[in-house]
């Protein structure tokens, strides 16, 4: 949870850090919430009608294994990956 690092590394601006920081707070009830990963199979992408920019969204699980009820949504938007949100779905 390290802006400058997600900045850095991701693009992420401070107002979707927040909203990232508040989801995760709201849904794990405390700021000690686990690391989270990405598995490979629990992902989907799909193309927009609109545009020619791709959606992106992926389940979010425990370090240990365990599927959450957060998904994160990016964006492929001119070669670059933009990460949106993350909500409980």
């Amino acid at each position: 949870m390290n802006f400058e690092n997600l900045s850095n590394d991701f693009g992420i601006s401070l107002a979707i850090f927040e909203e990232i920081k508040e989801e995760l707070f709201e849904y794990f009830s405390t700021e000690d919430f686990p690391k989270l990963k990405i598995v490979e199979t629990h992902f989907s992408i799909f193309k927009y009608d609109s545009s020619e920019d791709f959606g992106i969204e992926a389940k979010l699980f425990t370090a240990d294994n365990k599927e959450t009820e957060l998904t994160l949504h990016t964006e492929f938007c001119n070669n670059s990956l933009r990460f949106k949100l993350i909500e409980v779905m």
